[in-house]
């Protein structure tokens, strides 16, 4: 076997929302990073078919900014991303081309110097007294010892953390259940103007459960007027009937699809596998496995009961299975459901997030969604309680399951992000431990760099 030691500033474990951004931010402030995903291309779950939500508030006022918007903007240049459209129910939908966001990212993290390693997967951690000293790297029979000032576990489900021994928690206060992941797919030959049609015609399709919470004006007008850049989530009378009668394949008591930029195809958020632990391999291969069967099987229904759907094709099935909520790691600051409904927002905020308050219940019964209020995302909850150099990025930092439903989805995960890279290049600029950085220089690197830290009333969407 072949065996390698390399010696970073930092090195970033995972190259979705949470490790992207935070690796182009270090290396702007001059650190040497090291990047390391175990896919073949760079975005993690920025390329999976999802929309992009939370860039503007339920107001529709922009609320994300930084490298989160200079990626849209990228994505723009190449006639592959929508403006940030104002949604009532989701607040904001931004539609863009999952495919032409792996080039802008390679792109991006060339002109920053960051420094690259793909097909490479973590497998084991050296700590000596609560420091991380170095991690083991994994790749095509090739072993790969990385030492580094300040590590940052992006992967999602803080694998290095657990390796590490840090402590976490999982699942939903009082029942510890996790929300259930989803295998999206792509299908094509899709006339949403004929499903419109369907939905002015039987406006009781997109009743929701009364779980969910939306403004009004939800329905065939608002799709209509957005009729290339939306997500629809309705169809529930339709399912429940499928549901109870047998026909319906999946777990979901609405349908979800999201906009392509290409004409006649869709994205299918649908799946839903319960029971799931996205940090349990053996639950990932049941997931992975059930969301193959699942959305080959759906397609068949879809075309023989939706209005639009009935020359519908498959194109794509995406290559791991989304996963909403596995472990969060103890940090020196937590985000809490009371700091979400509290809009709380004080001198510790490197970003903003602003999405609903979005659960998805692992019991298989339908979604709790909830209106907030801008948020700030503190610069502690990044900072681990337990290594002292070792930092989390993404949905396994810091925070309670509510928080968690709301933080966890793209725009706001790279605002963290970008804090979290500014944060990690003054540590070792400084030669302190990330907690030690004063949260005041970053704060005023982030602002001279274009990030948003306070809500700004009527900065409605750029394009």
């Amino acid at each position: 076997m072949k065996k390698t030691e390399l010696t970073y500033d930092i090195c970033v474990i995972g190259a979705g929302p949470g490790g992207l951004p935070a690796a182009i931010a270090a290396a702007r402030e001059g650190a040497r990073v090291l990047l390391v995903e175990k896919n073949g291309y760079l975005g993690g779950n920025l390329t999976i078919g999802l929309p992009l939500l939370g860039y503007l508030d339920k107001d529709g006022n922009q609320v994300v900014r930084g490298i989160a918007q200079e990626l849209i903007d990228a994505l723009a240049e190449k006639n592959a991303a929508s403006r940030h459209y104002w949604c009532p129910m989701h607040d904001s939908v931004t539609i863009y081309d999952h495919e032409v966001f792996k080039i802008v990212a390679f792109e991006k993290c060339r002109e920053a110097g960051v420094d690259l390693l793909l097909h490479t997967e973590v497998i084991d951690v050296n700590v000596d007294n609560g420091r991380l000293e170095s991690v083991t790297l994994f790749g095509k029979s090739h072993r790969i010892e990385v030492k580094a000032r300040v590590f940052i576990d992006a992967t999602g489900d803080g694998d290095v953390g657990y390796m590490a021994g840090c402590h976490y928690q999982k699942g939903q206060k009082g029942t510890g259940t996790l929300q259930p992941p989803t295998l999206m797919c792509t299908v094509a030959g899709v006339n949403t103007e004929e499903t419109i049609r369907y939905l002015e015609a039987h406006p009781e399709q997109m009743e929701l459960a009364p779980t969910v919470e939306i403004y009004p004006g939800y329905d065939a007008g608002y799709f209509r007027s957005n009729p290339d850049h939306h997500v629809l989530v309705g169809l529930r009378r339709l399912f429940l009937d499928l549901k109870e009668k047998g026909i319906l394949p999946v777990d979901r008591d609405t349908m979800i699809y999201i906009q392509s930029l290409l004409p006649g195809q869709v994205h299918l958020n649908c799946t839903r596998h319960l029971g799931i632990d996205g940090s349990d391999v053996l639950d990932l291969t049941r997931a992975e496995i059930e969301g193959h069967l699942q959305n080959y099987a759906l397609i068949d229904v879809l075309r023989k009961y939706v209005p639009g759907f009935e020359n519908c094709y498959l194109t794509q099935i995406y290559p791991f299975v989304g996963i909403r909520e596995s472990r969060r790691f103890d940090g020196l600051r937590r985000l809490t459901e009371d700091d979400l409904l509290g809009g709380v927002i004080d001198g510790e905020t490197v970003g903003l997030g602003s999405y609903i308050i979005d659960i998805h219940d692992g019991g298989g019964n339908g979604t709790i969604v909830k209106k907030v209020r801008p948020y700030g995302l503190p610069y502690g909850m990044a900072c681990s309680a337990d290594i002292d150099n070792l930092m989390f990025s993404g949905r396994c930092a810091c925070m309670d399951a509510v928080a968690l439903s709301s933080a966890r989805v793209m725009p706001p995960l790279m605002a963290l992000a970008e804090g979290v890279g500014v944060g990690a290049a003054l540590a070792v600029r400084q030669g302190r431990t990330p907690g030690q950085v004063d949260v005041g220089e970053i704060r005023a690197i982030l602002r001279k760099n274009g990030v948003q830290l306070e809500p700004q009333p009527d900065a409605k969407t750029l394009y």
